[in-house]
């Protein structure tokens, strides 16, 4: 017996040396942020991060590991991915990761100090939701994400104003969660008292899956799936199981990007439903909607954002001179920034807390 116990430990002691040492990717000490990918046959390995416009070249070790140090990496919640010999490489040791319809990118989170809205604080928390449903509008399977403001379980009676929050080209219904972290920056507003505690719906914005980039008859038939679904499906869904408010005074809805479009033309063709809409780096409604509005439709709040280095700022500009010229009240600010995720993040911050501030 001692002479087969000996073997063991002698034959378990030789597979752990032979066993590559575990390794952790991104490895966080501070602000410095070290990257690893065992690649054992790439012959050239970079780490692209969004925080800089310049990929970082990585070293190869004698076992196969690549390696690349961050030092100091800058405070935020970052996108980033390995070219591995010219192919884009999700980091398989990190689980979080951007939700798209292609996935093509992890997630790197440094919070700030003093926190930010976005980051994680020790405040009261509400609840993200996850629903299934047979969609009337569409004939198959879809999903959505709901989240509840701290407090909804525990208050049987009180209803809730209502927040549609859309997401952009390419990414889902859970990314204003998982990336953007929409909960936290409500979470973080409410206990604060700077935003007004309110239930908040995210569908997923491609209907009919992604159109192809300038094909307008494709783009204008998922704008309209997307507002069937919105009307036939989520908003009716959402009414039955959770305790909202049902007049547009306590209606908002808003996103960024594809989602800043579905955004402003459900909400100005629909101002009996939505008093209040946001616009992050939108792609603008349609001449023919500006054309209808009239400036007294009852539209409470109608706040448009882009950045100045932002590929859609010249169409916003357009939009903004427009409604100038039709007397709609609006609130305009060109930021700092281009078309990205940080940059949506601050505008929700800033959105939020102007929701229903006079709604009765």
């Amino acid at each position: 017996m001692k002479t087969l116990t000996t073997f063991l430990l002698i034959t378990a002691t030789a597979l752990a040396q032979d066993r590559p040492a575990p390794l952790v990717s991104p490895d966080i000490a501070g602000p410095r942020v070290t990257f690893h990918l065992r690649a054992q046959q790439a012959k050239e390995v970079a780490l692209r991060g969004q925080w800089s416009k310049e990929a970082v070249p990585m070293t190869r070790g004698d076992d196969g590991v690549w390696t690349a140090t961050v030092e100091p990496a800058p405070a935020g919640v970052w996108e980033y991915s390995f070219a591995v010999d010219g192919l884009n490489v999700l980091d398989p040791l990190n689980p979080a990761f951007k939700p798209q319809r292609e996935p093509g990118k992890s997630i790197l989170h440094l919070p700030s100090t003093p926190p930010a809205a976005w980051d994680w604080q020790d405040v009261p928390h509400g609840t993200v939701h996850q629903h299934g449903y047979a969609s009337k509008a569409l004939g198959r399977p879809r999903e959505l994400w709901v989240y509840t403001p701290p407090g909804y379980e525990r208050d049987g009676e009180k209803k809730y104003p209502l927040l549609v929050l859309q997401h952009g080209s390419g990414d889902n219904q859970r990314t204003w969660v998982e990336h953007g972290k929409a909960h936290w920056i409500f979470d973080n507003l409410i206990a604060q008292g700077k935003a007004r505690p309110m239930v908040v719906l995210m569908l997923d914005g491609h209907p009919l899956g992604t159109p192809a980039r300038g094909d307008e008859v494709k783009r204008g038939a998922a704008m309209d799936a997307f507002q069937r679904e919105l009307f036939d499906d989520g908003l009716p869904l959402i009414e039955s199981l959770y305790r909202v408010e049902k007049d547009a005074a306590h209606r908002a809805i808003a996103g960024l990007s594809m989602g800043g479009g579905q955004a402003l033309t459900a909400g100005l063709s629909h101002l009996d439903r939505f008093a209040w809409i946001g616009a992050f780096s939108s792609a603008p409604a349609s001449s023919d909607i500006v054309q209808k509005l009239s400036a007294d439709a009852g539209l409470r709040l109608l706040w448009i954002a882009v950045g100045k280095d932002d590929f859609l700022r010249q169409r916003n500009e357009e939009f903004v001179a427009a409604l100038k010229d039709k007397g709609i009240r609006h609130t305009w600010q060109l930021t700092d920034g281009d078309h990205s995720w940080p940059v949506w993040r601050r505008y929700l911050a800033e959105f939020a807390p102007l929701l229903f501030t006079d709604a009765k």
